[in-house]
This record gives structure tokens, sequence and C-alpha cells, in this order.
């Protein structure tokens, strides 16, 4: 009987630490469909802020490229390097990435299919993280000539949206430089390309289509709303 009782009790904790489990399994994947869900709402809000970052970029190249270098044109330069020759700083939700890797949470997820949905999103996000620093060192060599073409002191300390006709006085390039110009222009023009091939279209749009899958296969195996 003594051993009977304690073969029950032992089987009703084993049963007990499966069922906190499973409940700590699925409180996972609510929280994981939560973070997929703000990563999809900035990386969607990234690629339309890239857009707008390429279109005013290659701008740039255009005016360069075409020669002419008037006041109207030098002013929508320094309007357009000043908004559009940013760093790219999208930082994706990893809330209960750190949860799962760091409490080897990981080991509780028993679908196949969830768990290596999960680790090719991961790899993914790394490979965005990689891209998205490779442009930011291309997009830093941009923004060193920039110093040498473009003088702050035309800029208005007073408003930040960098519009057309918010300088101080009649800005002037610094230099007209064919060989500063010319490659001022080509590392720009790198620039947006990467911006648009590999950050956006290759990036960012898989980046939301392997979320939206893997929200769809963690509510159809937890049967989640």
């Amino acid at each position: 009987m003594l051993f009977l009782a304690v073969f029950c009790g032992f089987l009703a904790e084993y049963q007990l630490e499966h069922t906190i489990e499973h409940q700590r399994e699925k409180q996972f994947m609510i929280s994981m469909v939560e973070d997929l869900g703000k990563d999809i709402q900035l990386l969607k809000g990234e690629s339309q802020s890239v857009m707008e970052q390429f279109n005013g970029l290659d701008s740039i190249v255009e005016i360069i490229n075409e020669g002419t270098l008037g006041k109207s044109e030098v002013k929508k330069m320094y309007a357009l390097q000043r908004k559009f020759l940013y760093p790219l700083t999208l930082e994706l939700i990893n809330r209960t990435e750190i949860q799962l890797k760091n409490a080897g949470g990981m080991r509780l997820i028993r679908n196949r299919e969830v768990s290596d949905s999960i680790i090719n999103y991961w790899q993914l996000k790394e490979r965005f993280n990689e891209t998205k620093e490779a442009i930011n060192g291309h997009r830093i060599k941009a923004k060193d000539l920039s110093f040498i073409l473009f003088n702050n002191k035309f800029y208005s300390k007073e408003r930040t949206d960098f519009s057309f006709g918010d300088f101080i006085d009649e800005p002037e390039l610094m230099t007209k430089d064919l060989s500063v110009l010319t490659e001022f222009a080509n590392r720009v023009s790198h620039t947006s390309e990467l911006l648009l091939l590999n950050y956006r279209q290759r990036r960012l749009d898989s980046l939301v289509h392997a979320a939206t899958r893997l929200i769809e296969v963690i509510k159809k195996e937890y049967h989640l709303k």
C-alpha cells in the first residue's frame, strides 16, 4: 500500500508538472503572437519610410547628374540630404525571444513545425540586422562627404522638418568640384539602391511574410483566436 501511495503521488506530481509546462508553452505562444503582430506593424511602417528615403536620395543623384546646380537645385539638395540621409534604427520586438532563449523555453515547444518556424524567423531577423548595419556603413561614408559639400550654418535651428524654404540666407555648396560631387552621388545612389533592393524587398518583405505565416501556424496549433 505504501509503495502504491508513493507511486500515485509521483504520477500526480509528474502530471502537475506536465500541465504547468503546457500552460507555460501556451503563454509563450500567446506572447509570441503579440510580438509578431507588433513586428509586422513596425516593418510595414519602415517599408513606407524606406520608400520615402529612397525617393529623396534618388532625387539628389538626379540633380547632381543633370549638372545644373542653380539656387533652387542647391536648396533642394540641402533639404533632401538633411532629411533623408539618416541611419536605419528599427529595432524589432524581442521580449518573448529573450525569454525562450535564456529560460530554456524552446524545449517546451512540442510542435516541430512551430519550433522550426520560430527559428527560421529568428534567422531572418539576424539577416535583417546584418543588412541594416551594412547599409548604415555605406550611409556613413556618404554622410562624411556631405560635410565637404553642405554648410550647416544655412540650416534653421528653430525648425526640424527641413522643408525647402527652411533656411537661413541662401544656401551654397562649399565646393562644386566635379569629382567630389560625383563620388557623393555614387555613394548616395549605392545607399538608395541597397535600401530598396536589399533592405526593403529582400529583408522587410520577407520578415512580414514570415511573421504572418508564423502567427497562422501558432494560432492553428494552439487553437488561439
